[in-house]
């Protein structure tokens, strides 16, 4: 990437409930094979419609219209939606993963029920395991009784949440219907190309140590370019065979009132309406998501407000997808700085195959001590100032609070990048005060180990804290956690 003054930006994402359909609509069948199954009312027969952009399949009557948004919803348009079938699948992320199914009721049949009136409810049944409930309310909607059927059914980190509803008088009449509508709903499995080029492994070349300009190393395959940028801001690492794919390790840019951006700006905003104006070559910038990585590191004790987000992108033209983390801070009402400006990016249909090694370029980055010498004391002479501050802080007290600053963020940005790495490679880290070993195992394993510690030799695992990030190495899970 070609910037004027910086260079390119940085997007990671925080994925919190996430719903697996979204924006579409279809009123029709996009296949419609013959099924026995019929309905008591008219002998309805019903038809298989399947989906083939977001891969699903779920039987209804051939006229019953099917819409996908938040939810998948199957309507019968002679009666207005006044009868109709919801079915939300979900992934469970972060803190989530733990919820069980009355959780995920109060959160999401709260929501449906808050908009009707004289709102009742007839029964609830949930297993002893409160991974399966069922809720029958009673409820007006548009002057209407009506009655519905809400389950959901936890299999962490997966969730789904169907309901169905109809007039009161039709209730008996109809529910063995909509039951069988809401039950045949299955996910499909996405054919091999419909990703991309289904590439499976990364050509990405071997990578071998280097050492760059300002004292710096880091490990890079044969063919790329590392520019190292002057005044301590960090570099950028690029294949110059492919435009779409680097790295980016960038910090303290717009940082004085001189180029600062205006107050206000948030990492988002920077994304969208600022990265553009610093790379030339970068274009059709799109936030994707927020990255399920806990940012209180980067932020905690500092005022820089860092977001973690994966963006769409063209480099020179060239599709691209970026795993970015941006850090903003305010400066006295003044402007805006960006304090952290880091990420991998890869052609857009292989970037989960090309992060690990792209994540491996990034942590290899290595500034001697000497060079980290040079960087402070560049820092205090910029930051050393002269008189007042624009806020009235004299030069000594800004210089003395920015180099803290500085110092308390190397110890964050290690303490993040762990958990970062750790992310992007799809595992996590649990640590053993019987033995004060830290281990790494699978995202998932956590939530279902602390409900099933009876079934592990190791009975009182925990979470890291902050500290032990930088502590402990990590040993393999797989050979030191063994079943009772």
């Amino acid at each position: 990437m070609t910037g004027r003054s910086l260079v390119y930006e940085l997007l990671i994402t925080v994925l919190v409930l996430a719903i697996l359909t979204a924006g579409c609509v279809d009123d029709g069948d996009v296949m419609g094979d013959e099924d026995a199954t019929t309905s008591s009312r008219a002998a309805l027969t019903l038809t298989t419609h399947t989906d083939p952009t977001y891969y699903f399949s779920i039987k209804k009557p051939a006229h019953w219209s099917v819409t996908v948004g938040d939810a998948i919803v199957v309507a019968d348009p002679a009666a207005y939606g006044a009868t109709h079938v919801r079915i939300q699948p979900l992934i469970l992320s972060g803190a989530f993963r733990s919820m069980n199914a009355e959780a995920i009721a109060n959160y999401l049949v709260g929501g449906a029920i808050a908009e009707y009136e004289q709102v009742e409810f007839e029964s609830v049944r949930e297993t002893s395991d409160r991974m399966m409930l069922e809720l029958v309310t009673l409820f007006t909607d548009d002057g209407m009784a009506k009655k519905g059927v809400h389950t959901i059914f936890v299999e962490s980190p997966y969730a789904i949440y169907t309901s169905y509803e109809t007039s009161e008088e039709d209730f008996s009449e109809l529910e063995g219907l909509l039951r069988t509508i809401a039950s045949s709903y299955v996910q499909n499995t996405p054919p091999d190309d419909a990703t991309g080029s289904g590439t499976t492994q990364s050509t990405i070349g071997p990578l071998h140590e280097t050492a760059q300009e300002g004292k710096v190393k880091m490990r890079v395959p044969d063919g790329w370019k590392v520019t190292v940028l002057a005044g301590c801001t960090g570099l950028i690492a690029e294949d110059t065979a492919n435009p779409a794919r680097g790295v980016l390790f960038l910090n303290f840019l717009h940082a004085d009132l001189n180029t600062g951006l205006p107050p206000g700006v948030t990492p988002e905003k920077y994304l969208t309406d600022y990265l553009p104006q610093d790379f030339t070559t970068v274009t059709a910038m799109k936030m994707l998501h927020y990255e399920d990585v806990d940012m209180s590191s980067l932020s905690a004790g500092v005022s820089s407000e860092v977001k973690a987000m994966r963006a769409s992108f063209k480099n020179q033209g060239v599709p691209a997808m970026g795993s970015f983390t941006i850090g903003t801070r305010q400066i006295g009402g003044y402007y805006t700085t960006i304090d952290y400006l880091w990420g991998i990016y890869a052609p857009a249909d292989q970037f989960e195959v090309d992060a690990p090694i792209l994540l491996e370029i990034f942590n290899s980055i290595d500034y001697r001590e000497s060079f980290l010498g040079e960087c402070r004391r560049a820092l205090e002479q910029s930051w050393g100032g002269t008189g007042s501050s624009a806020g009235g802080t004299s030069g000594d007290a800004l210089r003395e609070q920015r180099l803290n600053e500085w110092y308390e963020r190397q110890e964050k940005d290690d303490i993040f990048m762990e958990g970062y790495s750790d992310f992007i490679l799809n595992r996590d880290r649990v640590y053993n005060p019987e033995t004060d070993e830290v281990y790494h195992v699978n995202q998932n394993f956590y939530q279902y180990y602390d409900t099933h510690r009876e079934q592990y030799k190791q009975k009182y695992m925990v979470p890291l804290t902050e500290e032990q990030f930088r502590t402990h190495v990590p040993l393999d899970g797989n050979l030191h956690i063994h079943p009772e």
